[in-house]
């Protein structure tokens, strides 16, 4: 255990009580990781790393709190984990409410955590990435099953784990962004079949996602603004449209499938707080939009993307649908209005 690092956070949180881990994380230069790792013993426990088997066996915790998030945005779904399947380095969850897409080559670190937060214990699991970066959170809630997360604490805690320091920072992949290959990559964009033949697309050119969808400006994809996006996001709670927000970060994905009712903007941060689903959004940190169409056998899928200043993926929305079934037409509508209609008749969306 680091005490001079334990002692440095005792002190912030005197300073300022309400400063999140992550927050105070940089404050100090650290990771999160290794700020959590110093209450070892003292409300926090280390997890086997026995990832895979933990996730199958998720569905017995109940009624919980799912927490994905990136630098610029968190996305929070209460539901059941449901569905659970494991192939490899990837796994799914696949329920109604906590629809997750997972990469677990990257998951490195897990936490049995109880921490006292306004009078009350908190109580999750936490996992983190070899950079020491939190992956994924589940938090237990009034409505979870004491007896499943007793048996998944007896299961996976192994206190007998020493902490090793041994991070490795994040590598940020490098493409190379072929300009000689753009005719041949919009071509083969038009005839795709399904979304997910995007990343296999993007794999062949090497191309990075943000640099895809500029050089498609004006046949599948069109820059919009932060207030056009805001503006959309109205419209859909207005409308009571059910939408899909994708949230994650290179270990995983999470998805909201639903309506979004209660939106608040608090300075920088857009946010939904529903009863069942919670976004917060810093929408200062969105350097590009982008509304993006791919064709597929079952008609156009049409989604919005938000990037940071280094090109990080934010944020994906689509209109609710599934494989088999066309997007919904109002959805469309939505984002055609939004973004202007002489704006898109210049365009190839229609």
């Amino acid at each position: 255990m680091n005490d001079t690092l334990k002692q440095k956070w005792e002190t912030l949180k005197t300073e300022i009580p309400n400063l999140r881990i992550r927050d105070a994380a940089k404050h100090l230069n650290v990771s999160e990781v290794e700020l959590l790792a110093t209450g070892i013993g003292n409300g926090v426990k280390q997890l086997k790393p026995n990832f895979a088997e933990f996730l199958l066996e998720t569905p017995k915790l109940g009624y919980v709190m799912a927490l994905t998030r990136n630098e610029s945005c968190v996305h929070e779904r209460k539901g059941t984990y449901s569905n659970l399947s494991v192939n490899g380095q990837t796994a799914l969850a696949v329920g109604e409410d906590i629809d997750l897409r997972i990469f677990l080559k990257d998951w490195k670190f897990g936490f049995y955590v109880e921490e006292i937060k306004r009078d009350s214990i908190t109580n999750s699991f936490q996992f983190f990435d070899p950079s020491g970066e939190a992956v994924h959170k589940i938090y237990k809630t009034e409505k979870s099953s004491d007896e499943g997360w007793e048996s998944l604490k007896h299961t996976f805690i192994n206190e007998e784990i020493l902490f090793t320091n041994d991070l490795v920072a994040r590598q940020r992949k490098s493409e190379t962004n072929d300009k000689n290959q753009i005719p041949n990559f919009l071509e083969e964009w038009s005839r795709l079949e399904d979304t997910h033949d995007f990343f296999t697309l993007l794999r062949k050119y090497d191309y990075s996602r943000e640099f895809s969808l500029k050089v498609a400006e004006g046949k599948f994809t069109y820059p919009i603004s932060v207030s056009e996006f805001s503006e959309l996001l109205h419209k859909v709670s207005k409308m009571d449209l059910d939408i899909m927000i994708f949230v994650g970060n290179p270990s995983i994905i999470q998805i909201h499938t639903g309506k979004i009712k209660n939106l608040q903007i608090m300075g920088p941060w857009f946010n939904v707080l529903d009863p069942n689903f919670n976004l917060h959004l810093r929408t200062d940190h969105i350097h590009t939009a982008y509304v993006v169409n791919k064709p597929t056998k079952d008609g156009m899928v049409t989604s919005v993307e938000l990037f940071d200043k280094e090109g990080n993926l934010i944020l994906q929305m689509f209109g609710k649908r599934k494989p088999g079934i066309p997007q919904s037409n109002l959805w469309f509508e939505l984002v055609y209005e939004t973004i202007g209609r002489d704006k898109i008749l210049n365009s190839s969306f229609v």
